[in-house]
């Protein structure tokens, strides 16, 4: 068991939930709420295993508390699918929905209505790279075409929305063409939080990367990096790391590859307490992560994430070093 105490404030605890029957998963969800964890990653493994989504759904009465981040490929449906998913579970969930982004190679995959491009074979990553970034563009375009407010629900007056409120993004990219709107109104986040995994030893962001809030890295040496263009930075800790936390300067930790009975034992009733003492939870992702409010111009509905991260020239917060105790798609 570690030594020190955590200092304050204390870290930013995630989990990374694979493997199991569903019935095994949902408890460790439930579980996972009742010790304070910020957030649970939810695989996707297979077409065979559990869709995350549906996975995070019914997570979401027994675990009412805790950040459910699915993850989810670009490659299997087209941008307004996707957009529409993330935003339902996000209203929900009352605010608690993330999209960690997986865009690597895909054995197969969807395309939009109009059959511009496939991702299926391509390997080359330049050419990926650049798909998931017009993907990211497209679902930010659709999450911004709703203005808060712009539902009225009026009975009286007779009108249900605020069609000034209402925007069409008409987003034709190099490789996904959407015209929207999204059929739903903006959700409780406005846009779920994104995560991605900081590619190990790069000094320049892939398009996930770009697009994030939060960024994931396998290594100490990579936090500074990650932090030049994500307000949040979490350390993983895989397998056996996890009993005994290093000092990080990043914003706290990624448990994940906690397989083992006895181990994830150790880590529940020995390590959390000591990372999360009084930790009061509840309430947006957004905010318990400390990050802003989507801050897209509605004059220009198509604006990204990546747009407003490439912009940010100072991390949103600092954390001192700590001590770890124990609808169809709408062709363009």
């Amino acid at each position: 068991m570690p030594s020190a105490e955590p200092t304050t404030p204390s870290p930013l605890v995630f989990w990374s939930v694979a493997g199991g029957d569903l019935r095994r998963r949902l408890d460790t969800i439930a579980q996972l709420d009742a010790a304070g964890v910020d957030a649970v990653l939810l695989a996707h493994e297979s077409l065979a295993a559990a869709d995350p989504i549906l996975l995070a759904g019914a997570a979401s009465r027994r675990a009412p508390r805790i950040g459910l981040i699915v993850a989810l490929s670009p490659w299997l449906q087209p941008p307004f699918h996707t957009a529409r998913a993330l935003g339902t579970l996000d209203a929900l969930t009352r605010g608690r929905a993330g999209w960690l982004v997986d865009a690597g190679p895909a054995p197969f995959s969807s395309t939009d209505d109009t059959a511009r491009w496939n991702a299926s074979g391509v390997t080359d990553p330049a050419e990926l790279d650049r798909a998931a970034a017009d993907y990211l563009t497209a679902t930010a375009a659709l999450w911004n075409s709703w203005e808060p407010g712009a539902l009225i629900a009026d009975v009286d007056a007779g009108q249900y929305v605020d069609p000034a409120r209402v925007h069409v993004p008409h987003h034709r990219g190099e490789f996904f063409a959407v015209r929207g709107p999204l059929n739903m109104p903006r959700s409780p986040q406005g846009r779920p939080v994104i995560v991605a995994r900081w590619p190990q030893g790069a000094t320049d962001p892939d398009a996930a990367s770009a697009a994030a809030d939060l960024l994931v890295v396998n290594v100490e040496a990579d936090v500074a990096a990650a932090r030049l263009h994500a307000a949040t930075v979490l350390l993983e800790l895989t397998g056996t790391a996890a009993t005994a936390p290093p000092r990080t300067t990043a914003d706290g930790y990624l448990f994940s590859g906690i397989d083992d009975p006895a181990l994830y034992g150790q880590v529940v009733h020995t390590v959390l307490p000591g990372l999360l003492p009084h930790r009061g939870r509840g309430g947006l992702l957004r905010e318990r992560l400390g990050l802003p409010a989507p801050d897209f111009d509605w004059a220009d509905p198509t604006q990204t994430p990546a747009t407003t991260a490439r912009a940010r020239t100072a991390p949103a917060r600092t954390a001192p070093a700590r001590t770890a105790s124990a609808t169809t798609e709408d062709p363009a």
